[in-house]
């Protein structure tokens, strides 16, 4: 029994094995078909492609980089939003900087990223153009005629096999091809998809031309033209003559703010000035007493000296002068070491 058993087991095992691999190079002989057949898409792909019918139908993107500068600021600003709408684009990106207050000019400036239908695009300019003063302008095409023409021959090819896989699937008749089919299916999609993601970024570039638009608020300014030696004289002395009054203007403006922060200096530098001189004046009121007693002692000395004097020259002579009683005190040393 035990023999038996060992056996049909065994027997049970060759059986899976064999059909384990039949299946496996059925599967391979079908992913091999389909590889095959793909190639041969993919090498056709560009054959049929009319070259004529491309180079009359190119795929261009316009692309334009404009710097304008204005003294009407927000009317140009809603004005180039407005436009945009009126032919049938739109703003993709606004931002505004609404200047510094710590410089003398408030000067205020916006960057505008405009989405304008290929055909509408010399209208916006004209119309951008005549509203404030081109500073800066560069416009740039690409040509993507042969990246999307191969793309649209890979997808094609690529939409046969797509056809070619499912049939295959249809007809498979084990799990190792229908998951063998199924992957290859998975693959093709995402190549699918992504080049139709990459055909709509392009059909979207090229439908609508992107501009990138600089505004600048500016005090004044001054379209270029050719001017003659006198002219070129009295527009820079006009100009200085606006840049002197502004500097006054802005100076008188800044001294008004300012006044707070000066009155409150004013104010300290007084009250320091007060308390200084009063230091100084007391410092002098010291050195004239100490010099008025420096002056009394030596007036004090000096008449001492000239008693001391008058007394030995006066009657009575030298001697007499000269004497010390002994119940008087003296007040030279020489009577004094005498006496002691």
């Amino acid at each position: 029994m035990r023999k038996e058993r060992a056996g049909a087991i065994l027997l049970a095992l060759m059986t899976a094995v064999l059909a384990g691999c039949g299946a496996s190079s059925s599967g391979t002989e079908m992913a091999a078909d389909s590889a095959s057949s793909y190639s041969g898409y993919e090498a056709n792909s560009g054959s049929d492609v009319d070259y004529s019918q491309v180079a009359e139908n190119r795929k261009l993107i316009r692309n334009v980089d404009m710097s304008v500068e204005t003294e009407q600021f927000e009317e140009l600003v809603a004005d180039a939003e407005k436009k945009a709408e009126e032919l049938g684009g739109y703003v993709e990106n606004s931002s505004i900087y609404n200047g510094s207050e710590t410089s003398d000019y408030r000067s205020r400036s916006a960057r505008l990223t405009a989405r304008i239908p290929a055909e509408q695009l010399d209208s916006f300019l004209e119309s951008v153009s005549a509203w404030g003063n081109v500073t800066d302008k560069s416009e740039y095409t690409e040509d993507v005629t042969l990246q999307y023409v191969d793309l649209e021959s890979h997808k094609k090819a690529l939409r046969a096999e797509q056809e070619s896989l499912l049939a295959m699937l249809e007809k498979a008749e084990t799990i190792e091809e229908i998951i063998s089919i199924n992957q290859q299916l998975t693959e093709v999609r995402y190549q699918i998809e992504s080049m139709e993601s990459q055909l709509r970024t392009y059909d979207n570039q090229i439908a609508y031309s992107t501009v990138n638009l600089n505004i600048d608020e500016v005090e004044f300014y001054r379209p270029y033209e050719e001017k003659t030696a006198w002219e070129r004289i009295s527009s820079g002395f006009l100009l200085n003559l606006r840049r002197v009054g502004n500097g006054l203007k802005n100076f008188a403006i800044e001294f008004v703010i300012a006044l707070p922060i000066l009155v409150t200096a004013a104010a300290i530098l007084a009250v320091l000035a007060l308390v200084l001189r009063a230091l100084i004046k007391a410092e002098e009121k010291r050195n004239i007493r100490r010099r008025e007693r420096i002056e009394q002692r030596k007036r004090e000395a000096d008449d001492a000296r000239q008693t001391a004097k008058g007394g030995l020259r006066g009657p009575g002579g030298p001697s007499q002068r000269g004497q010390v009683h002994p119940d008087e005190p003296s007040d030279r040393p020489e009577d004094r070491n005498h006496l002691q």
